[in-house]
Order: structure tokens, then sequence, then C-alpha cells
């Protein structure tokens, strides 16, 4: 049992600063560059559906095991909007795909998408992060 007015243990005092969430935006942006880096040369069909699934699947699945993880604990504050973030998720999708096919006859093109989604990920997210939040 928590009380309310106790603080939070370092770690997870840690782990609720804007630090973290720059660290989860470079993550996830090195993890999604490198499945499209994985990929080079696919058609631009299987790179949909493998990213797609990536995120549309994957995602949602670890937002499930982590809410499962704290389910014991209150949670306070803003949560994430699975509508905006999937919104998100399909305007960045698109992006990419349209990227890979515009850099389709470049040399290495994929490769250039796949350091854009790391940039853009990595950069952009933790600046939009806060409008993918509600409450």
């Amino acid at each position: 049992m928590t009380r309310q007015d106790l603080p939070l243990p370092r770690r997870a005092a840690a782990l609720a600063g804007p630090r973290s969430t720059k660290r989860v935006y470079r993550t996830a942006g090195l993890i999604m560059g490198a499945v499209w880096a994985w990929n080079a040369g696919q058609p631009v069909w299987e790179h949909a559906l493998k990213f797609g699934l990536l995120l549309f699947v994957g995602v949602p699945l670890l937002h499930l095991v982590q809410k499962r993880r704290t389910a014991g604990r209150p949670q306070e504050g803003p949560r994430l909007s699975l509508a905006r973030a999937a919104a998100a998720k399909g305007v960045l999708l698109a992006a990419a795909l349209l990227a890979s096919y515009l850099l389709r006859s470049t040399p290495h093109g994929d490769l250039y998408v796949a350091a854009g989604l790391f940039v853009v990920i990595a950069g952009l997210g933790p600046l939009v992060h806060r409008h993918l939040m509600t409450g």
C-alpha cells in the first residue's frame, strides 16, 4: 500500500522526467530506423506491412505489458491518447513510405529513410509528445 504524501522513490522520480521522454523517443527512433534499414531493398508494400505491424501491433502490446506491470500503483497525470498516437503513427508511416518511393532509384535510399526516421522520431517526438497526451 502506498501513501500519497510520501515522496516518490529516486528511480521512479527519475523515470517521470523529460529526460526519460527523450530517451524513450531516441530508443524508439533507433528501433524504427533499424527495422527500416534491416529491410532495405524490399518492396514498398513489404515495408508498409512490417513497419505497420511494428507500429500498430508491437507498440500497443508493449504498452499493455507496461500497463499491467503498473496496475497496482495509482496513475496520476496525463495519459497517452491512443487515437492521437495512432494518427501520428499513420502520418509517420505514410511519410516514410512516400520518402522510400521517391528515393527508390537512389542508391541506399532505404538507408536514408531509416536515418530520417531516427531523426524525426528522436528529434520531433519529445516536442510532439505533449500533444499526444490527454487529461
